[in-house]
């Protein structure tokens, strides 16, 4: 007890010590506002955004705002006053990436993507299990609920072999939006799959309950996904996407971190 008293200690030293007080950042907190949906007069121009969120859990949302960020047109370049140099030996240059963004992205991307491919693989062992049960296999490939177990163990399959083709994103220019959203499709394809996959078995257990008359499970599933449903809808309403401040305060500190190494 007193050892846990003594950590406790330690840390409300360490959280609560002043900015100016000689700390390891010695930098003052950054604290901004958010401006959730729910405080938007113009609430109902944002109504394909909650569609993403409950369709696909606002990835392809997350794919176009991280990757997005990355990207840098001629007139956002003409503001900053770091590259007026290369704007005038290479006017004629209308897009470019920013480097350092894109590796923060390609790190962010990356982890992204392992942790899908973790989750498909459970989900490709999940299938497997259903598949094994006896009043499952014994009905044949006629049976629905093996039909769409078997689609969802494709989308899983098809999932983990996208996202180890794209885990590591090749260097990337939006030369136009035909370009970006070609890459935000590609990029954001397993888990696009991965969730087919998830709608697929779901679908596969429910059919199965609605088959054997098993009213308890019916009606659990139906009450966990609707609570699911509205809990990602107020989700939406009460916050607000910032991948693209993240990226830029992950440059910042890189930056800072990188001076400080070379002092």
């Amino acid at each position: 007890m007193l050892e846990f008293s003594s950590l406790m200690l330690a840390v409300n030293s360490w959280t609560f010590q002043p900015a100016d007080s000689g700390g390891s950042s010695g930098h003052t907190p950054h604290t901004r506002c958010a401006k959730p949906p729910l405080r938007d007069p113009n609430l109902l121009y944002k109504l394909p955004s909650i569609l993403s969120m409950l369709s696909a859990l606002d990835h392809p949302g997350f794919i176009s705002r991280i990757l997005g960020a990355t990207q840098q047109s001629k007139a956002t370049r003409e503001r900053d006053r770091q590259r007026q140099a290369m704007q005038q030996d290479d006017p004629n240059r209308d897009h470019e990436t920013d480097v350092e963004k894109w590796k923060v992205f390609g790190d962010t991307f990356q982890k992204d993507v392992e942790s899908i491919n973790l989750l498909a693989t459970v989900l490709l062992t999940a299938n497997f299990s259903f598949l094994a049960i006896q009043s499952i296999d014994q009905n044949g490939l006629s049976y629905w609920p093996q039909r769409l177990s078997y689609t969802s163990l494709l989308f899983a399959l098809g999932s983990i072999l996208m996202g180890l083709a794209v885990r590591t994103p090749r260097f990337f220019t939006a030369y136009s939006s035909s370009y970006f959203q070609v890459m935000a499709l590609v990029l954001g394809f397993p888990f696009e799959l991965f969730l087919y996959s998830v709608f697929s078995f779901i679908a596969a257990l429910i059919v199965h309950f609605g088959i054997h008359n098993a009213k308890f499970q019916y009606a659990a599933a139906i009450a966990i996904f609707s609570l699911v449903i509205m809990c990602l809808g107020m989700y939406w309403l009460v916050t607000e996407p910032q991948e693209k401040q993240l990226i830029c305060s992950w440059k910042v500190d890189a930056g800072t971190a990188t001076e400080v190494a070379g002092d």
